[in-house]
């Protein structure tokens, strides 16, 4: 996933879709299940404002469903209050798989990012 074979893309050189994917089933191999709400302040708490927007977090979770990556558990928010449902996210064995695979790709890409910005920062500012 070099930059050679795609230069119109630069930082990281993955979609927001792709990082949610990534950063969803790292979540939830820290917990064991999760909501959307959850998922939206741990994307805030890692970058410190960004978050993906609602369409793209709702649109991965289904299809990550879709494609057997993860559970999905209807409940409700609050018990007491069995007004507003939500869905609870937990990772199969299949997303527990497909993260091993993307943590070892997406690694090289990291790195080769790292890189780059350093060689940046050294050329711009020293």
């Amino acid at each position: 996933m070099s930059n050679k074979n795609n230069p119109k893309k630069f930082a990281l050189n993955m979609s927001a879709a792709q990082f949610t994917k990534f950063y969803i089933l790292h979540l939830l191999h820290k917990r064991n299940s999760m909501i959307s709400e959850h998922f939206k302040e741990e994307f805030s708490k890692l970058t410190g404002n960004w978050q993906p927007a609602p369409s793209t977090l709702l649109d991965t979770l289904h299809d990550m469903t879709e494609e057997g990556l993860l559970q999905r558990r209807e409940d409700y928010k609050s018990e007491v209050k069995r007004r507003q449902k939500v869905y609870w996210y937990r990772v199969t064995e299949k997303g527990s798989e497909e993260f091993e695979i993307e943590k070892k790709h997406y690694k090289l890409l990291f790195d080769e990012q790292i890189d780059i910005l350093k060689r940046i920062m050294r050329e711009v500012y020293t």
